[in-house]
């Protein structure tokens, strides 16, 4: 069975100042991260970005896509975003609970009955009122994205009811939401940093894990696993 918990992900950026010299604006570098593939939707978005407000500026604002987790981990770009550091993300919706546990709302699973209804959510007034929540973290929420229904892939057997989860290792997001959805479908669910997934996969030390179908085909999860519900 498919998991249907939408996931939208927030494009995170920390409140910029551009000086301005002589009526213009000067050159500035923006650097986005996030931790999927270059292959991704994430990846090709932040980059159609990147192209736009280099066009509308004329140059004079360039931004950067890092992807891969070459800026760190999601918990790390969320420090980095809250600092300095990192000037935007890319970064699961889920994962901004380590600063407002209220986020933690999107991740309720069977929330949504449609894309429709997510989306007439997160552009309305729960999604003002997130923003407002991380805006008060130093965090500011320029839009939400949609990552896609979750599916399970696994390498014991294919999942077509909730008790076919019983005793399955599986890795989750860092959440506490997301942990106690398949603590309570019986699996045992544990976090791990998205790009240690791969090769914990393929060393056996969880035998599945779950992730929208665009995530399992970029991150090529289909080499060390064979189910997907």
């Amino acid at each position: 069975m498919n998991l249907n918990t939408l996931l939208k992900s927030a494009v995170a950026s920390a409140v910029l100042g551009l000086a301005c010299a002589g009526g213009a604006l000067a050159e500035t570098t923006i650097r986005i991260g996030h931790v999927l593939a270059d292959s991704h939707s994430w990846n090709v978005a932040a980059t159609g970005f990147a192209d736009e407000v280099a066009e509308k500026t004329e140059g004079r604002v360039k931004i950067e896509i890092f992807p891969g987790g070459q800026l760190g981990n999601e918990k790390d770009m969320i420090e980095g975003l809250q600092f300095g550091s990192v000037q935007g993300g890319v970064i699961g919706a889920g994962s901004f609970q380590t600063v407002e546990p209220k986020m933690g709302i999107i991740e309720m699973p069977y929330a949504w009955t449609s894309r429709e209804q997510a989306f007439a959510a997160l552009d309305g007034k729960l999604g003002e009122k997130l923003a407002e929540l991380l805006d008060a973290q130093n965090v500011k929420v320029l839009a939400w994205w949609e990552n896609g229904y979750r599916n399970v892939t696994n390498s014991k057997q294919p999942i077509e009811t909730p008790a076919d989860l019983a005793g399955l290792k599986i890795r989750v997001t860092p959440d506490k939401v997301r942990l106690a959805t398949f603590e309570a479908l019986g699996a045992e669910p544990a976090p791990l940093a998205f790009g240690e997934l791969y090769s914990a996969l393929q060393q056996g030390v969880f035998d599945a894990q779950e992730n929208p179908l665009s995530i399992i085909y970029s991150s090529s999860f289909y080499e060390v696993q064979k189910y997907v519900s």
